[in-house]
């Protein structure tokens, strides 16, 4: 089992049986995590420069007539225009999409996409064949260099369903258990991933253990678990809490006429809803009677 995190050493006050040596959280998330991993992910900066490439078409075409006629802006005939026709148009998109996400990965890939669409309408307004190199090349970025999950085994147990059955599921446990049910290649688990194990990060102890099963590796546990592992499912990633052996509720959850619950949820529904504020006070409280019996 990985090394649990977030419990911190500092002093906290004293309350009615609880020693005043009690730890409080002071796990300080790095803000620059996600664009940290991007400048790292060929997958990312590959990317990255193919939508600077826009820096090289735009000093080419810049004061090259446009004679695309395409859509209502056929009479539009300057680069200059057109260009700030698309940046209006991409730009107020990206900036909705970058305020809607559920996540800080997702808002900054949802900028990057859509910088790749702008250069990629630049391009097919300047020259269908420019726009044919730059799919091409999109492409093989996406064929060789898959999109990179953020790694979780440094503050969450890895599981496999006997672990599951043996100590999740294990019946008057005393310890609280978060799981995680995710599939690599799901787009909205790997948008989640950062937020999540910052939530292990700030909540887990030894009482209140975060862990992790790989459906996309156990699929057979997705049917038991009743979550739908296609590549549009609104219920991956799944989190799950477990106290005394038994599911106590999950996010997103089923409506008894099997609409989804918190479906594009954040992890601050996650919060709330599994009230793990209140658990980690708990758990803390049950290390420090521990320590002084």
């Amino acid at each position: 089992m990985a090394a649990d995190v977030g419990a911190g050493q500092a002093a906290g006050g004293s309350a009615a049986g609880v020693p005043s040596s009690l730890p409080c959280r002071i796990y300080k998330r790095n803000p620059l995590t996600e664009l940290n991993m991007m400048l790292s992910s060929p997958y990312y900066m590959l990317n990255i420069m193919l939508a600077s490439l826009y820096v090289v078409l735009r000093e080419h075409y810049r004061y090259k007539p446009i004679r695309q006629g395409i859509l209502f802006l056929g009479e539009v005939t300057d680069f200059e225009s057109w260009e700030r026709y698309v940046a209006f148009l991409c730009g107020c998109y990206a900036a909705f999409r970058f305020i809607k996400a559920r996540s800080r990965l997702q808002g900054l890939t949802a900028l990057l996409d859509f910088s790749q669409l702008f250069v990629a309408i630049m391009a097919m307004v300047c020259s269908p064949v420019l726009l044919a190199y730059l799919v091409i090349a999109y492409g093989l970025v996406y064929l060789l260099f898959p999109q990179p999950m953020y790694p979780l085994n440094d503050v969450m147990d890895p599981l496999t369903p006997d672990q599951l059955a043996e100590d999740v599921k294990k019946p008057g446990t005393d310890v609280t258990w978060v799981v995680l049910y995710y599939a690599p290649w799901h787009s909205a688990c790997r948008y989640m991933a950062p937020d999540i194990a910052d939530l292990a990060g700030r909540y887990g102890t030894d009482k209140l253990k975060f862990a992790m099963l790989d459906l996309g590796e156990y699929s057979k546990s997705a049917a038991k678990l009743g979550i739908d592992l296609s590549p549009v499912s609104q219920q991956l990633p799944t989190i799950a809490l477990y106290e005394k052996g038994e599911e106590v509720t999950r996010v997103p959850q089923k409506k008894g006429s099997g609409a989804l619950y918190a479906a594009g949820y954040k992890t601050k529904d996650v919060v709330r809803v599994m009230e793990l504020d209140m658990r980690f006070t708990r758990a803390m409280q049950k290390n420090g009677e521990k320590k002084v019996q």
